[in-house]
C-alpha cells in the first residue's frame, strides 16, 4: 500500500518525457539494492541525507530534480528498504503507461519464430510485446508475460499428436 502511494505520486509528478528515464534510474537502484551492503549504506546513521542522495543519484545515473526529491522523501521517511518493491510497482505502471510489456520465451525457437510470437501477442493484446529468448532444452516452448498474466506452454509431443490426428481426419 505504501509503495503504491509513492509510485503513483512520483509518476504524477513526471511529464511524459521523464517517465522512461526515471524508471530506468529506479531500475538501476533496485539492481544494486539486491546487495545486502546497499541497505547498510543507505540506512547508515553515519551518512547524511545529502550523502545518501549523492550515492543514490550516482547509482541511478540520473540527476532530475523531481527524481532527487523522490529519493529524498524515501530517505527522510526511512523507506530505503522499499526500492525493489518500488521498482516492481513502477515497472507495472510504466508498462501500462506506454502499453509496452516484456516477456520471456523458454525453449528453442528461431529469431523469426520469436518475432512471429511477439507479433501475435501484440495483435491479441493490442499492446507492444517484447520477448526475450531464454534457450532451454525442453520439449516445446513456454511464453510468459507476467504483467498481462499470460503463460502459454506448447508441448512438441502435443503438436505432433494434433498434426497426426488432423492428417488422419483428412484421410
Amino acid at each position: 500500500m505504501v509503495v503504491e502511494k509513492y509510485t503513483k505520486a512520483f509518476l504524477a509528478s513526471l511529464n511524459k518525457d521523464e517517465v522512461a528515464e526515471a524508471y530506468e534510474a529506479i531500475a538501476r537502484i533496485a539492481l544494486v539494492a539486491k546487495d545486502p551492503k546497499f541497505i547498510l549504506i543507505v540506512k547508515s546513521p553515519m551518512l547524511s541525507v545529502e550523502e545518501k542522495l549523492q550515492f543514490l543519484s550516482e547509482i541511478a545515473e540520473y540527476k532530475n530534480e523531481k527524481f532527487i526529491n523522490f529519493l529524498r522523501i524515501i530517505l527522510e521517511n526511512k523507506r530505503e528498504d522499499l526500492f525493489k518493491e518500488i521498482h516492481t510497482s513502477l515497472y507495472e505502471k510504466v508498462s501500462k503507461y506506454f502499453n509496452t510489456y516484456a516477456g520471456v520465451v523458454e525453449g528453442k525457437v528461431s529469431e523469426d519464430m520469436l518475432k512471429e510470437i511477439e507479433n501475435k501477442l501484440t495483435q491479441k493484446f493490442n499492446a507492444e510485446i517484447r520477448l526475450l529468448l531464454k534457450e532451454k532444452d525442453i520439449n516445446g516452448i513456454k511464453v510468459f508475460v507476467d504483467i498481462l498474466n499470460v503463460e502459454v506452454a506448447i508441448n512438441e509431443d502435443k503438436i505432433k499428436s494434433d498434426l497426426i490426428n488432423d492428417i488422419l481426419k483428412a484421410i
